[in-house]
């Protein structure tokens, strides 16, 4: 079947160039399709006799293109061919000469002399075969042939590169797949003579050891490529003309059942013609446009590809010597690398502008008040379990300093705002952080209780936002943006991103800062905000997550008294309507605020206790312990005055082991009354406390003179009763311990320790209860965002800090670029002698000591978002991980990976490095992975050393410590055993030497001194420095990749452990 298709493929190809000669087309067609012999018609004449052969007459012919003799008519016939005709091939061995035998007719293989392959015999395969062909040489005289080859062995040579010298013979196997499957059980060979003197080449193709047809090549052309780095040599044969004949029945050319090719070998192939073999796997081929148009149609290969074994026999001088390899001029192909990647980068870039760029104004659409959806509000706000907050005697010291809280104890009821007051320093700040479970550097003493009880730290975080007295906000965020990163990462998971985007535009509109949502928050020198809308999105950040206990240090700080109102006004309103409990630290408020308050603690000098229970006893306490509240006179100045005042004044002595009249103490009784008095009181309208305790300030004057009077003396009987309590104190005392201890002994604490007391005597029937809220806290703390999604938050963040303050990222690419056009100038065309080796070593360690130093920015980046990073991983924003993942990605890839890169593509072409696309990423891989080590190393010492100057220098030591080993300062060899270490753990060396073998491994350095050429292999000279040869992979790429894996790890777990917020 596949030799019908052949045939009828060959027929088409003809039938356009023999269109007008039918008779020979029916003629061929008939000799193709013939299966069958006619039989010989018996005759009773006696045969004819033949005719003697004479290549001159037109009816003989010389094959393979054999010489005609014009006196004898007889062929003289190429090496390895014989017979009258040159059809036959011969035996033995090229050294026989004209002795040769010709192959027996019936014969398809030779019986080749010792030493000598092929279908005729020609190719050797060793020196000694070559013995008898090689004269000796002797000084002053011609070559001689002599008799015994034995002499001779050691001068004769069996050369098989391929590359022709005088006469080469190549015997090959045809490998083409498709025609190996035609001709099952018979080789399809090719035999290659070519003959250097005259230019010319001879080809026959075998089937099965016959020949089918031969071609004779003119003015052919030979050369040779070197391959250059292990790359494999190729020779060529290259011939202008072409010309081939078929053997008359043979296969491909008559024979019965075959193809016959006979007019397309005569009418198509004309040239040129090549043949190439590689000294690698890839064997040889044989191309010609004709022929490689036939191979393809029928076949589907390019070209006829073989497998050859080449051999020529010399006298040992004449064997071709080493060529030095050029070296291939592979700039385009790394220009284009280069314009690929860069093309890369700059899309990535455009992409991730515009993804910013569009999702920077996607806001929802609202009108009017913006709500929550019903079934998300209900999720995120009433879903929750009523929390109380109660703390008793709290105590605070720093070692070796002084006692900053005395015994401090209070409640705030859900629902409850609570304020602590005090004079500066009397520690409400300090007191604050111990009740949201900061981190502080003294020793805490005391109960922290939720719901009167105690539970883990990882609970309570989970109930608590937290507000900082000092705004840490990133500047090159919008308030949207800063307020909406809280959001995303700390509201459930379940509440969808269009219900979260929402809830933060409400929290922008209740603190009265919705319309500068896209105005950037802005730092010191270019602010955008001012002070007091800073701290309303530092509010809003916490009050974003609606938690059920917000603790606010100083809220009211920098705002005017109206937006002081509205912020303290929303966190009532947020306690009131969603039973939240909002604890935090005021220092003067005014009268409207102090209608708000649910709950007061008041701290004097030294953290100790005035008072701490509800506010709307607090005018009517004071009043009874002779302290009334002036006129018309904010109670909360007037309180803040008297802690002042205390300062200077003293006590009178009192007797010692009198007790307070019980007129003022009251018994258990009148405590109870007290407190259900305190109540209903707090559950009036606020208005109407204020007026209430205005009303109740009736002693007339409002001077700082009169004040002080009634400071100093008081009501007359107060006074008198205030003396005699304070006669029967047990020690001399200041001012603000005798109010401490009357406080302590008032009915007001006696009723709070009664309460505690109880709620631990029923704490069983309590369980139900506490066993809810742990519940709810794991549900809470289940539902948090994973890492991953945390991981993608943080980089949108990242990516945006980066984009909007280009600065450093542009300093770093403009130095690469400067700094890259300088080298290129200065070491433009490096040389191959040692001139040319010095330069490359001196701008590799150049390169180095630039990404080396230039890696210290890397202190800067995080000591920037130090502080910002304390206070979320604080509040319970996110887990450390996702935050350094997100800082190595958006500092790594811009910073430490697109600068090498930028350099490493400006200079090397200019510079004149190695020319291969493999020596070039090759070159780029070993500069951004030192770059990464550096950064790494630095980025760990950013995390372990606070201080910026101190991280500096010890970051400069470090890096100048490894540059001193990096190799060209001090040779390996010349550093004692013991100290030889050093070399193996500098991430310098690695790198140099890495860049090194890269480069110089196999080039071979000319120079010429003194009237001497020198030429030495680079690697001598390598090895003369210390380095070696061939530790590009390892060990200096696995050092570096393991150094740097090492301190991204280190990087990671000092973050973890170490960078806490402590207080």
């Amino acid at each position: 079947m596949l030799i019908d298709q052949l045939r009828l493929r060959l027929r088409l190809r003809l039938r356009l160039r023999l269109t007008s000669q039918p008779l020979l087309i029916l003629s061929v067609a008939q000799l193709i399709l013939s299966n069958s012999n006619k039989p010989d018609v018996p005759t009773d004449r006696c045969p004819t006799c033949p005719e003697c052969f004479n290549c001159q007459l037109p009816r003989f012919v010389c094959r393979q293109y054999g010489d005609c003799n014009e006196y004898d008519g007889q062929c003289k016939c190429p090496a390895g061919f014989g017979g009258q005709d040159c059809g036959q091939p011969v035996c033995g061995s090229l050294a026989d000469g004209d002795r040769r035998h010709v192959r027996p007719e019936n014969s398809t293989s030779c019986d080749c002399d010792e030493g000598w392959t092929g279908v005729n015999c020609n190719v050797c395969e060793n020196d000694d075969s070559c013995a008898a062909l090689i004269p000796p040489y002797s000084p002053g005289k011609l070559l001689v042939q002599i008799s015994d080859p034995q002499k001779n062995r050691s001068e004769a040579v069996c050369y098989k590169g391929g590359f022709a010298v005088n006469r080469n013979y190549q015997m090959c196997n045809v490998t083409n797949r498709k025609i190996l499957d035609m001709l099952p059980g018979r080789l399809p060979q090719v035999s290659f003579t070519c003959d250097i003197p005259t230019s010319t080449c001879q080809f026959q193709f075998w089937i099965g050891s016959v020949e089918s047809f031969y071609c004779s090549f003119e003015e052919c052309s030979q050369s040779i490529q070197v391959g250059y780095e292990g790359q494999p040599n190729i020779t060529r044969q290259d011939c202008q003309r072409m010309k081939c004949k078929c053997i008359p029945g043979k296969m491909l050319c008559g024979e019965s059942g075959s193809v016959d090719i006979r007019d397309f070998l005569r009418e198509e192939i004309k040239g040129p013609g090549k043949f190439s073999c590689s000294s690698d796997q890839q064997g040889c081929r044989f191309e010609e446009p004709a022929m490689n148009q036939l191979i393809s149609d029928i076949f589907g290969d390019t070209s006829i590809t073989l497998n050859c074994q080449s051999g020529e026999c010399m006298h040992y001088t004449m064997v071709p010597g080493f060529q030095v390899p050029v070296k291939p001029d592979n700039s385009q192909m790394v220009a284009l690398s280069i314009a690929f990647t860069a093309f890369l980068v700059i899309l990535a870039s455009c992409i991730f502008w515009y993804y910013g760029r569009s999702r920077a104004h996607k806001y929802p659409a609202f009108q009017g008040r913006i709500r929550l959806p019903s079934e998300e509000d209900q999720s995120l706000f009433f879903d929750h379990i009523p929390t109380d907050l109660s703390f008793y005697k709290i105590s605070y010291s720093v070692p070796g300093q002084k006692v900053v809280l005395r015994e401090v104890s209070g409640k705030a009821k859900s629902g409850e705002l609570m304020a602590i007051m005090g004079a500066s320093g009397a520690g409400k700040s300090s007191l604050l952080d111990i009740l949201a479970k900061k981190n502080k550097s003294g020793l805490v003493e005391g109960e922290i209780l939720i719901n009167d009880k105690q539970i883990s730290n990882d609970y309570f975080k989970n109930l608590i936002g937290y507000v900082d007295q000092e705004d840490t906000l990133l500047s090159t965020l919008t308030v949207y943006e800063t307020v909406l990163c809280s959001a995303m990462l700390r509201l459930p998971s379940q509440m969808s991103t269009e219900s979260k985007k929402i809830r933060t535009l409400e929290t922008l509109e209740e603190l009265g800062i919705l319309h500068l949502k896209d105005v950037f928050i802005g730092k010191s020198g270019r602010r955008s905000i001012s002070g007091g809308e800073k701290r309303r999105v530092s509010i809003a950040c916490e009050l974003v997550t609606s938690p059920s206990i917000l603790f606010l240090d100083e809220p009211t700080s920098g705002l005017d008294s109206f937006n002081a109102y509205n912020v303290v006004e929303s966190l009532a309103g947020l306690a009131k309507n969603y039973k939240r409990t909002v604890v935090f630290t005021i220092h003067q408020p005014q009268s409207n605020i102090l209608a708000l308050f649910d709950q007061l603690v008041l701290l004097g000098s030294g953290g100790r206790l005035v008072y701490s229970g509800a506010f709307s006893k607090c005018h009517d306490y004071f009043e009874k312990i002779g302290y009334p509240c002036p006129s018309g006179y904010n109670i909360a100045d007037f309180l803040i005055d008297l802690m002042m005042t205390s300062k200077s004044r003293s006590a009178t002595p009192v007797e010692s082991g009198s007790a307070p009249s019980e007129q003022f103490l009251g018994d258990g009784k009148q405590a109870a009354s007290s407190l259900t008095e305190s109540q209903q009181i707090s559950e009036e309208p606020r208005g109407t406390v204020l007026l209430t305790n205005k009303a109740s300030c009736h002693s007339p004057g409002s001077s700082q003179t009169k004040r002080k009077q009634k400071l100093s003396t008081g009501s007359q009987g107060s006074s008198s009763r205030l003396r005699s309590i304070l006669a029967d104190s047990e020690n001399d005392t200041s001012f603000l311990d005798e109010l401490n201890q009357f406080f302590v002994k008032s009915d007001i604490y006696k009723c709070f320790t009664k309460d505690l007391e109880a709620a631990r005597a029923n704490e069983l029937l309590r369980s139900d209860e506490l066993d809810n809220l742990i519940k709810h806290l794991d549900s809470r703390g289940s539902s948090r965002v994973g890492l991953l999604e945390q991981l993608f938050i943080l980089s949108g963040r990242a990516f945006k800090n980066m984009y909007r303050n280009p600065m450093l990222m542009f300093s770093h690419y403009m130095l690469a670029i400067l700094l890259a056009g300088i080298c290129a100038g200065l070491f433009r065309n490096v040389t191959m002698d040692i001139g040319g080796f010095q330069g490359r070593m001196g701008l590799f360690f150049f390169i180095l000591s630039l990404f080396g130093f230039s890696s210290l920015s890397t202190i800067s980046i995080f000591n920037q978002e130090r502080l910002v990073f304390m206070r979320e991983r604080s509040n319970n924003y996110y887990s450390p991980i996702s935050y350094f993942v997100s800082k190595v990605i958006f500092d790594l890839v811009p910073l430490r990976i697109v600068p090498p890169f930028i350099l490493g593509s400006i200079i090397y072409y200019p510079v004149g490095l190695v020319a291969s696309l493999e020596q070039f990423w090759k070159f780029c891989l070993v500069l951004i992975s030192f770059n990464l080590v550096s950064s790494s190393l630095v980025l760990w010492i950013s995390l372990l050393i606070e201080d910026v100057g101190i991280a500096n220098l010890v970051g400069s030591l470090i890096m100048l410590f490894n540059l001193l080993f990096a190799g060209l300062l001090i040779n390996r060899e010349k550093l004692a055993h013991g100290l030889r270490f050093l070399q193996d753990i500098s991430f310098f060396h690695a790198a140099f030497e890495a860049m090194l073998v890269n480069e110089v491994r196999y080039l071979t350095l000319k120079d010429h001194r003194y009237g001497v050429d020198i030429e030495v292999p680079s690697a001598t000279i390598l090895s003369l420095f210390g380095f070696r040869t061939t530790a590009f992979w390892w060990p200096d790429m696995m050092i570096l990749v393991v150094m740097f894996l090492t301190f991204i790890v280190l990087s990671c777990l000092t973050l973890i452990i170490f960078v806490k917020e402590r207080r």
